[in-house]
């Protein structure tokens, strides 16, 4: 199996939520590879320029993947040129980036209805093309995220099986797997059997996706095999939780003294002075000065960010 050094905790992609700032603060607090908000290939590469803003891995400290929606080969290679293009001119956006990523697991049915995402997993010979283009054209180390199939049918067919001898063969540097189908409400459990199936197919690294809260729930998924783990609404208003996580892995010892307020206050304050330095989008920053408040009254009517878009 290849070496593995982008660490063990990872931060999920996260629509309006996975800017610089929150990003910056999470890899602070431990998080070993970070990623910014799926990325849509056709407008990255038409030169959107609200999509290319989402490209904001400015802090060269911060180790930084981006992720990309794409269904066409010819889409993802010039990305890919793009990409390869702004490293070698010096480009922050992009000459900070430490991996590139492929999303074939984002539950969203728009992206579905579109052919994209998980709808994608089935279609062995797109899988095959894009994966091979994403390989060899890739300037920087590459994976993929995927769920167990769209649904409860192909999940009984093991078309997730097929997509990792896919990874296997053209040689990816991890594949992510969010252990649950596309269909599947974000409450229900992971299928932890279809995931030993996968680490024990896999002959590159995989990391567990999904409901990871705190340290016994990502030990779990390490015991499983996993070489890392990525985590999503669990960080959100809670950078700290990779400490917490790290501390657990090495002790076996939970963490249960809650935050206080001024810590609350003092990771807004980070958080705003990057976004203003940086110019984020208002999209996050407003979420973020939303979800900080809440934790800083004292997480009075705080609630798991269910609105949250795990990009899969």
């Amino acid at each position: 199996m290849k070496p593995f050094p982008f660490g063990r905790l990872w931060l999920s992609p996260m629509e309006s939520v996975s800017d610089l700032g929150f990003r910056s603060l999470c890899y602070q607090h431990g998080a070993s590879l970070t990623f910014t908000e799926m990325i849509r290939g056709s407008a990255l590469v038409q030169g959107n320029k609200a999509t290319v803003s989402l490209v904001d891995s400015y802090i060269p400290s911060i180790k930084t993947g981006i992720q990309f929606l794409v269904s066409k080969k010819e889409t993802l290679q010039k990305a890919l040129a793009m990409i390869d293009a702004g490293i070698q001119k010096k480009d922050g956006r992009f000459s900070n980036l430490s991996v590139i990523d492929l999303n074939f697991g984002c539950p969203s049915p728009e992206i579905i209805n579109i052919g994209q995402g998980p709808a994608l997993l089935k279609r062995t010979m797109k899988m095959k093309e894009l994966l091979t283009t994403l390989r060899n054209a890739s300037p920087l180390p590459c994976g993929i995220k995927i769920r167990l199939g769209l649904n409860e049918f192909e999940k009984q067919q093991k078309i997730y099986l097929r997509v990792i001898e896919i990874a296997n063969d053209v040689g990816l540097d991890y594949v992510t797997v969010h252990a649950k189908t596309a269909a599947d409400a974000s409450t229900m459990p992971l299928d932890e059997k279809a995931l030993q199936e996968i680490v024990a197919k896999a002959r590159i690294p995989i990391v567990g996706n999904g409901l990871i809260v705190d340290g016994p729930t990502a030990k779990r998924m390490l015991d499983f095999g996993c070489s890392a783990v990525m985590l999503a609404r669990a960080a959100v208003g809670n950078p700290w939780i990779f400490e917490k996580i790290d501390s657990y892995l090495k002790t076996g010892k939970l963490y249960t003294e809650k935050r206080t307020a001024t810590e609350y206050q003092e990771a807004w304050g980070t958080y705003a002075a990057i976004a203003k330095t940086y110019g984020t989008k208002k999209k996050f920053y407003d979420y973020h000065h939303w979800m900080f408040g809440l934790r800083m009254q004292g997480d009075k009517g705080y609630h798991s960010p269910s609105r949250i878009l795990e990009t899969g």
